[in-house]
């Protein structure tokens, strides 16, 4: 899974003169939350609504509503913009934009390539691809199995129980147990004959604890 297959290749824009109010403007209209600053068709920095709601006077200023307008107005995105953009090329795996977002506190990257921006991706976009990647977007139900221990390696043992149900598996993901050597699989797969996939786990010693369509 690469960026290129997620990202919005249609980014809205503004310049560096851009004034605050015009580029919140733009946010509120195109329901968006960030905006890539360009100088000559180069990506040079980028404004969040965050960062304008910052830079506002706050609600218990003496000013008037005219005068913070006109302040607003005064003001361009190059005042307060962050220019040290961390970017990321079409061809970047998703796990490694959803690592790097996390590490980072960032919930969005521009796209670029060879010094052209290309797009951008969103938290918007990244829970788009964990919908597909945990199969949500298809009719099934979920199975949690927990405590597998030194089990791990029987994973194949749980494939082999869908398969003799005939039930296609939509999505797996392990993820670390609480006592050290612990796993816990989470599965979703096409509904079936839940129970008797379930008790057939339970045969194998795989200990179900978690059913839910």
């Amino acid at each position: 899974m690469k960026v290129k297959n997620f990202m919005n290749p249609d980014v809205i824009t503004i310049e560096t003169k851009t004034s605050i109010m015009e580029a919140q403007n733009i946010m509120r209209e195109k329901r968006i939350k960030r905006l890539p600053v360009m100088d000559k068709g180069k990506l040079i920095g980028l404004v969040t609504k965050h960062m304008i709601l910052e830079a506002s006077p706050s609600s218990g200023t003496s000013l008037s509503i005219w005068e913070l307008n006109y302040l607003l107005t005064k003001m361009k995105v190059d005042d307060i913009m962050v220019k040290n953009v961390i970017t990321i090329p079409s061809d970047y795996p998703m796990e490694q934009v959803i690592w790097l977002g996390k590490k980072q506190g960032i919930s969005g990257f521009p796209v670029v390539d060879d010094g052209k921006l290309v797009g951008i991706i969103t938290e918007h976009d990244i829970s788009g691809v964990l919908s597909e990647v945990l199969g949500l977007e298809s009719q099934g139900v979920r199975l949690t199995i927990e405590s597998l221990g030194n089990k791990l390696g029987e994973l194949r043992k749980i494939i082999g129980v869908l398969d003799d149900h005939a039930t296609p598996l939509l999505s797996i993901v392990s993820i670390p147990g609480k006592k050290k050597g612990d796993w816990v699989i989470v599965l979703r797969a096409q509904a079936g004959n839940v129970e008797g996939i379930v008790k057939d786990l339970e045969t194998y010693g795989f200990n179900v604890t978690y059913l839910h369509p």
